[in-house]
């Protein structure tokens, strides 16, 4: 069986099995969420989703982030990890949005890139959820599953999501990354997978080789 025949059959078992799928992030504007995905390396989304309704409540937008005191802001996130990287990393985010991009978001991905924090994976969230442009978002659910489910022989974030890229249809990407992260933390889990309930063992190469 093929890559792109594995990825067909496990497309249309994701799709079956979570019609309709959401970020699990909590937030409002594309300034939002990309403060929310920074906050979430290392830390449970249902964590930052905590952390961001105080955050956000006292510096709601890039303007007021930029000014704010490293020290506030490293007390608001602490419990999301990482609190003293993090909290230089949205401050510098967000300096740099007010004084190059007029305190907007910018859609292009190398811009995106040159800010503080912001990685492939979390640019590809903000592009995806927000302004529905193409991108695989390469968690540790997306990397493990679609290694073990035969996708890509890359374990490498950048090689992973080049090879996915190839498999999967643009406009449905984020989607795609949404229904990977639902079935990891349901079926193929990290430790113990349930492969036993599992709607595409039949095409999977960790299955097969047990």
């Amino acid at each position: 069986m093929t890559k792109q025949e594995r990825a067909e059959a496990f497309e249309k078992y994701l799709e079956e099995k979570y019609p309709v799928v959401v970020c699990s992030l909590n937030y409002q504007t594309p300034f939002q969420l990309l403060t929310a995905t920074i906050l979430s390396a290392q830390c449970t989304d249902a964590r930052v989703n905590i952390v961001t309704k105080d955050l956000f409540a006292a510096y709601p937008d890039p303007f007021s982030l930029a000014d704010a005191d490293i020290e506030d802001v490293a007390k608001i996130i602490k419990s999301t990890g990482m609190y003293k990287m993090k909290s230089k990393n949205i401050i510098g985010m967000a300096k740099a949005l007010v004084e190059n991009h007029g305190g907007e978001v910018p859609q292009d991905m190398d811009e995106l890139l040159a800010l503080s924090g912001v990685g492939r994976k979390t640019a590809n969230v903000v592009r995806g959820n927000f302004w529905q442009k193409p991108g695989v978002v390469v968690d540790t659910h997306v990397k493990r599953i679609s290694g073990r489910v035969g996708l890509t022989d890359n374990t490498t974030p950048e090689k992973v999501e080049k090879d996915l890229e190839k498999l999967i249809k643009g406009e449905k990407q984020c989607d795609w990354c949404h229904r990977v992260i639902y079935f990891g933390r349901e079926i193929c889990t990290a430790r113990s997978p349930k492969c036993g309930i599992c709607g595409v063992s039949h095409v999977c190469k960790y299955y097969a080789s047990l």
